[in-house]
């Protein structure tokens, strides 16, 4: 950070420093490198203790939809809070969580009508990963069926923390490897990238490769289609897997051989939803609807913590019976639909129906795809792409071409110099990438591209 922090952030950052366990961070390296202290945010941008600015180019981990601190997210906040700030969602109900059933429902797929409430996007993925197997073994029992008790999943996708959600994202890396041992059964499936996507494409070979795709997936369902009870994908990009763009029209198929062998398609938008890609599911654009959809992150604009699983009535009629008939489903949190959650929430939605959110993403898009084309000319750059308001690319050794080499910590470093230029950018490995807020005014994220530029010159020389 350019400039000094106050002096009473010495004692807070020594206190952080004593008590403070960080989330995916080698706590040792915050000896050298202190987390940095925000006190506020402002449309765009993130405001630190020393008085200097962030741009917020990752939206704080993809969850700020249209900026901090919007006064009519605030405004929907203070009002509910001191109305009614908490009940327990078992045996009772609220009308900020009716509201925000009746402004999602009709943005969903019509096939989408049952709610159920969590916190996070790990739970909203653990509950519809629970859902499905237990919607396959009471479905199993009236049918005679072999019991299906395995997962598929693609390879490279991330589906949150917590141990169910790990055993369905990618194992051979270097956040889940460690829990193998602890996971259910997944079989994964590999997609290729779609090279559409990208700012100069070499589309030579793809028809042909999208082909060889389309039978593997066809080749993969023949040979497990029986044993799952649902497979699970984030469509059309793998956030945290390096931002990997993938075809429409595997997405097609993925949902007709779920229909072909009885599988559950999840659909994890907890990053795609709610207009990142474009369009308000990322999932509209191959015109695919799941049997279950998990929603967060920008479900509450990035105010507060609150997810979604919604499910078919095919799906929840499997649960439907008397109390002794075991069949109830048996999840729960303690805040479930939090009342002030679900209150933002609406009022994020609100957004949506009386402002132009969607067209100022179809802008950003295009101010991107500027961006990244610039950038695409670095030699340190390699696949720079774009989908909706999401741009990335590859950060390579321009005398190699080839990754950095991990010890060398090339993003981090790359990372804390962008801090100092007032630009939050956190790659993942060697995937550099913006994800600004959708009402960012254009010429940020051209400055966020040459201040990537140059510091990616200077770190090369």
């Amino acid at each position: 950070m350019t400039s000094p922090l106050p002096p009473d952030w010495t004692d807070r950052l020594a206190l952080d420093r004593a008590h403070v366990w960080h989330p995916f961070t080698q706590m040792k390296v915050h000896e050298a490198d202190p987390p940095v202290p925000v006190v506020g945010g402002e449309g765009c941008d993130l405001l630190l203790a020393n008085g200097e600015r962030l741009l917020d180019g990752i939206s704080s981990w993809w969850t700020c939809l249209h900026g901090h601190g919007h006064p009519r997210l605030v405004s929907a906040l203070e009002r509910q809070a001191a109305k009614l700030d908490h009940v327990m969602f078992a045996g009772f109900t609220h009308e900020p969580g009716l509201e925000l059933v009746m402004r999602l429902r009709p943005k969903l797929p019509p096939n989408l009508t049952r709610a159920f409430f969590s916190d996070d996007g790990s739970t909203a993925v653990e509950v519809a990963l629970k859902m499905a197997f237990q919607a396959q073994l009471q479905r199993g029992n009236q049918r005679g069926n072999s019991a299906r008790d395995r997962f598929g999943a693609l390879r490279g996708g991330y589906h949150g923390d917590t141990l169910g959600a790990v055993g369905v994202g990618e194992l051979e890396n270097f956040m889940t490897g460690l829990f193998s041992p602890l996971l259910l059964a997944c079989e994964r499936l590999e997609v290729p990238e779609d090279p559409r996507r990208e700012i100069r494409p070499d589309l030579s070979e793809w028809p042909q490769r999208l082909e060889a795709a389309r039978r593997s997936m066809q080749a993969f369902f023949s040979s497990h289609g029986e044993r799952l009870a649902a497979f699970i994908a984030e469509p059309l990009i793998q956030c945290a897997g390096g931002m990997r763009m993938w075809p429409p029209e595997l997405l097609q198929e993925l949902r007709r051989q779920c229909d072909t062998h009885g599988v559950y398609l999840i659909l994890d938008e907890v990053a795609t939803g709610f207009g990142r890609t474009g369009s308000f599911l990322a999932s509209e654009q191959a015109g695919v609807a799941p049997d279950l959809l998990c929603l967060s992150k920008g479900l509450t604009g990035g105010t507060l913590p609150l997810s979604l699983t919604w499910a078919t009535e095919e799906l929840y009629g499997h649960f439907w019976g008397e109390p002794a008939s075991g069949r109830a489903f048996l999840h729960g949190h303690s805040y479930t639909a939090n009342p002030a959650a679900c209150a933002v929430a609406c009022a994020s939605l609100a957004l949506f129906d009386e402002e132009p959110v969607l067209a100022q993403a179809a802008r950003l898009n295009q101010t991107m795809t500027e961006a990244m084309t610039a950038l695409a000319d670095h030699p340190g750059i390699r696949q720079a792409r774009v989908l909706g308001t999401i741009g990335a690319c590859r950060l390579v050794d321009p005398s190699t071409g080839q990754a950095h080499a991990p010890e060398s910590r090339f993003g981090w470093r790359l990372h804390r110099r962008a801090l100092d230029q007032g630009l939050l950018a956190r790659p993942i490995g060697d995937c550099l990438y913006l994800m600004p807020p959708l009402s960012t005014p254009p010429a940020r994220i051209l400055e966020a591209a040459d201040t990537l530029g140059r510091l990616l010159s200077e770190q090369h020389t």
